[in-house]
């Protein structure tokens, strides 16, 4: 473990008796109340804060607590103090702060360490809001510095929220600057937090808010989160501005979680000091009834970590809503929008399917028919110029002037669990030179390109304007690519594979799963149930994804040392569930789709792949498959030949199921690289 660094200058404390609060019993009931979560707008900060609580992980809350409760004991007076609080200072740092540091506070002849972590705010005069939890943990006796004390809910829950919130704020434009502090002696009698909050006062700091989290990973029997809000305590000025602020966290609440709310007031922890103090103060806490509270049992296997991921996801939305550096849009008459599936209406979020744009469509080499995008997406051509168009609607009540928004697109290769902006690469920028009046839309483009794989990319678009931007305009981070397209209705998505198979026909297609931000636990969802019976599709990937994994409607057809190959049936929904992939991690997925005799002409069958990481989608990707029977219309490649036949041809019945590649038109056979069949097809035939 890296060594952090001390500030040796101790805080004095005020020589306080060794008497410990007792936050396991509060003074009195909180009261449930219901808040009306708000209705959506579409526009910042709203879809921005709905977004980023989202990437809140349990798994790394839970492992977070893991490694806290680890430590034999984190009582105050033992030794092993020293060694939690650089634990936590180290996460700090690896979540990319460079300012932490160890304050270090003594009391009645006992010392020991503040982790601070300061977040400067972009507005230097702006006064300073505080995140807070203690890392001590305690036995029944108070005294006993030796016996094994995990401290799980009180409090690593805590400082898990603390760390995940400060991991998910490092890259966003905050107005005020945020404090991140993990005390000690809090058990003691608030000794750390007191420390603190007397030095910072001392040096005439402008606290502006303090949060407390304390007890915040076990919910009582009816599921609620407590708000804790100060009402009298030493300072009478300052209760008005925390029910205020205890209001804002509430809504939270109602707006990102299905948590039941309950208003109580703050008591027995490290928010006391700065209230004393003048300052404003609230907290979240899970409420009494932890049979664990000051035991050995206190165990992270106790805790409930979907609970502890909802109150960090309100404390982050409560403290986006304070100070985060967002125009806000609410009043704008312009509401630009592009859907993700053909039922969409621009609300927030949107609904299933969002990764089938029908405003996102590739035309091939037909411009002057590219306005009209019931002609059909065409799967894109490797080695040639394409063009790309979107189609951008306002939803807003006010006219889009002419040159006021801009589209940029963007492709990736075709996949699931693509990372904004990582995995994207740029198309183009083209500024709306035509205005879009309200309850209207208009065409974009071409965007033209040139295509470097084969048959499919994922291809996306965001519209910006004044008065109504996309998240990547504020956001320097990396969101995984299918919250930008649920979450903003700036911005679309096509990752849809469309294919023409006869009865019988072969669909290939190759799919990369890729990794997070961090190591995660996969499952993956393959959904054949559009698909006729008699359909079979196999599936060739790394040993090391099949070996592990439990498999639901899948049978393994071949094993071998670095890829296997495994097999389902048309009309069902098979799993691959239990794979592990490192952060950054790709692997490629060959699918191939023996297509039905059953199908009906001309008719489309999906076929939906959907990665999950840690229990969460990443990502979905549809191969489109269209039925092709009546054969008279249609233009057949061979793979195998390279050459392109008509049903009448003297070979056609020499050619099975998988050399029969339909094509509505000859030139798009061309221009994937076949070549005219010499005895049906001679005008066609360079030789």
């Amino acid at each position: 473990m890296a060594r952090v660094e001390r500030d040796r200058d101790a805080v004095a404390g005020a020589g306080m008796p060794l008497v410990s609060p007792e936050k396991g019993h509060p003074p009195g009931p909180a009261t449930l109340v219901a808040p009306t979560r708000r209705k959506w707008t579409g526009t910042l900060p709203d879809k921005f804060v709905a977004a980023l609580v989202e990437l809140v992980s349990t798994d790394a809350l839970r492992e977070t607590v893991e490694a806290l409760a680890s430590f034999h004991t984190r009582h105050t007076f033992s030794p092993l103090v020293e060694q939690a609080a650089e634990e936590i200072a180290n996460r700090f740092k690896a979540a990319g702060y460079g300012d932490v540091t160890l304050r270090t506070w003594s009391n009645a002849g006992h010392s020991a360490d503040n982790v601070i972590c300061t977040k400067p705010g972009t507005d230097a005069g702006s006064p300073v809001i505080i995140l807070c939890g203690h890392y001590d943990s305690r036995m029944e006796n108070l005294n006993d510095a030796t016996a094994r004390a995990p401290g799980a809910d009180d409090n690593a829950s805590g400082v898990a929220a603390v760390l995940e919130i400060a991991r998910l704020l490092e890259p966003v434009a905050l107005t005020s600057t945020v404090r991140f502090v993990a005390f000690s002696g809090e058990e003691q009698g608030l000794w750390g937090a007191t420390a603190y909050a007397a030095e910072l006062h001392a040096a005439g700091a402008q606290v502006f808010r303090v949060v407390n989290l304390d007890m915040v990973g076990r919910p009582p029997a009816d599921g609620s989160v407590t708000v804790e809000r100060d009402i009298g305590n030493a300072v009478a000025g300052n209760d008005a501005a925390s029910l205020a602020f205890g209001a804002v966290m509430a809504q939270a609440a109602a707006d990102y979680t299905t948590l039941p709310v309950k208003l109580g007031h703050i008591y027995s922890s490290d928010y006391m000091p700065f209230e004393a103090h003048g300052d404003v103060t609230i907290g979240a806490y899970e409420g009494e009834g932890n049979p664990h509270y000051h035991r050995t049992t206190d165990a992270p296997a106790t805790l409930d970590y979907g609970y502890l991921a909802d109150v960090t996801r309100i404390t982050l939305a409560t403290l986006l809503a304070e100070t985060l550096e967002a125009v806000d849009e609410a009043s704008s008459a312009v509401d630009l929008y592009i859907r993700d599936n053909p039922t969409d209406t621009g609300a927030q979020p949107s609904g299933v399917p969002f990764w089938t744009s029908p405003d996102i469509w590739v035309r091939n080499n037909d411009v002057s028919t590219g306005d009209d995008p019931e002609l059909g997406h065409e799967a894109p051509i490797n080695d040639r110029p394409n063009y790309l168009y979107v189609r951008v609607h306002n939803r807003g009540t006010a006219p889009a002037a002419a040159g006021v928004a801009e589209v940029r697109t963007y492709r990736c290769d075709p996949g699931t669990g693509m990372m904004w902006p990582t995995h994207f690469q740029p198309l183009g920028t083209l500024v709306i030179t035509a205005p879009i009046p309200a309850g209207g839309s208009v065409r974009v483009g071409p965007f033209v390109w040139t295509p470097q794989i084969v048959d499919h990319e994922c291809l996306l678009a965001i519209v910006s304007a004044a008065g109504d931007h996309a998240i990547p305009d504020i956001y320097p981070g990396e969101l995984n690519h299918g919250l930008l397209a649920r979450f903003d209705n700036n911005v679309g998505q096509r990752n849809v594979a469309p294919q023409m198979a006869a009865p019988g026909g072969k669909t290939r297609m190759t799919i990369t799963l890729r990794g997070g931000l961090k190591a995660t636990d996969g499952s993956w969802e393959l959904d054949a149930s559009a698909l006729p019976e008699d359909t079979r599709i196999s599936v060739r990937t790394l040993s090391r994804m099949i070996e592990p994994a439990t498999l639901t409607d899948l049978e393994v057809k071949e094993t071998g040392a670095v890829r296997s190959t495994i097999e389902m049936k048309g009309g069902k929904v098979a799993v691959v569930d239990g794979y592990r992939l490192d952060a950054d991690d790709q692997v490629t997925a060959e699918i191939t789709i023996d297509f039905s005799h059953q199908a009906e002409h001309m008719k489309r069958y999906p076929f939906v792949a959907t990665q999950y990481q840690d229990g969460t989608v990443v990502g979905r990707m549809t191969i489109q498959i269209t039925a092709v029977k009546e054969l008279d219309d249609f233009f057949f490649g061979n793979p195998r030949s390279g050459e392109i036949h008509i049903n009448t041809c003297p070979y056609w019945p020499k050619l099975g199921p998988g050399s029969k590649v339909p094509f509505l038109r000859i030139e798009d056979a061309l221009a994937r690289g076949y070549n005219g069949c010499a005895y049906c097809l001679p005008d066609h035939n360079t030789g």
